[in-house]
């Protein structure tokens, strides 16, 4: 048991069979930091998992952890046991996106209004497919930057369902911002005071808020993190600043020219208007009290 034994110890367990579960799933998973076909994005992973076991090992950690885990990994070339676990992971995330997408609905009045987007999320697909559905219509802005396709590949999406899309450079957004009516965008991880995002959600907040437009995050439970359950090296695996090639921005750069691109930034959460999740929508205040619940997803 070793490593494990703090975990049947601990109690927030609800019972022996879910206790037992646990120590045979983080079993498996630890098992495979040896594995050589194991990629270096998931053996660090497993890592953090490993320092959560040592120091804070509980229920609420390791499902939390194992939860955000598998948002952040392709099922392509895995071992059996991670191939399991997304598999539940995915049948019980199955329409979260359309959930979410109801409850935005709920929350404002999209119909003929003028929508910014940002990034590429699932959610925002869902919910413009729902408008074109119910015969509302509106009218599309996507944010795109020369040095990142998800932007392109959301504008493609939304073309698609048949909503014209209006495409502009995300350094013009100054110059339509006033004949838009709410911004849209999705995040990666939802945290007490602040929220993970793409790479000029931090922007787009700022100039939504001195031109008092609307931003509306949509998102979903599984990404809410709570990171008083963590230490802090594995908090910094998920919120970090993760940085991408810097070709994606200048290839063969001259020497002594240093390429910073990064990927994702911590974007303080009162410059969002409200946070939509699959089962309501909250305020900044009133997201600070669902963190503190830890809405997690007891699946192991």
């Amino acid at each position: 048991m070793g490593l494990f034994k703090k975990l049947t110890e601990n109690k927030l367990f609800e019972s022996v069979n879910n206790a037992q579960q646990a120590i045979k799933t983080t079993g498996k998973l630890i098992s495979l930091i040896s594995d050589n076909k194991v990629s270096a994005s998931v053996r660090e992973m497993l890592q953090g998992l490993k320092t959560i076991l040592t120091e804070k090992p509980n229920i609420n950690s390791i499902n939390h952890f194992i939860n955000h885990f598998l948002l952040q990994i392709s099922p392509e070339n895995q071992p059996i046991i991670i191939k399991e676990l997304l598999e539940v992971f995915h049948e019980r995330w199955k329409n979260v996106d359309r959930k979410t997408a109801e409850v935005a609905l709920k929350t404002y009045d999209f119909a003929d209004k003028t929508i910014l987007v940002h990034g590429n999320d699932i959610a925002i697909t869902a919910l413009v497919e729902n408008l074109n559905v119910n015969l509302k219509t509106c009218n599309i802005i996507q944010i795109i930057s020369l040095h990142d396709k998800i932007g392109k590949q959301q504008a493609s999406k939304i073309a698609e369902i048949g909503i014209p899309v209006t495409v502009i450079d995300d350094s013009s957004i100054a110059n339509y911002i006033q004949d838009v009516d709410v911004v849209l965008m999705g995040n990666e991880i939802a945290m007490h005071e602040t929220f993970i995002g793409k790479t000029g959600s931090f922007n787009l907040c700022l100039i939504a808020k001195y031109f008092d437009k609307p931003v509306y995050i949509l998102s979903d439970t599984r990404k809410i993190l709570n990171k008083k359950y963590f230490p802090t090296s594995v908090v910094d695996m998920f919120i970090g600043k993760n940085k991408k090639p810097i070709v994606e921005i200048w290839k063969d750069a001259p020497s002594n020219i240093n390429v910073n691109y990064i990927h994702l930034e911590e974007i303080p959460n009162q410059l969002v208007t409200k946070f939509i999740f699959e089962n309501d929508a909250f305020t900044p205040e009133e997201l600070e009290d669902e963190v503190e619940k830890t809405m997690i997803v007891k699946f192991i």
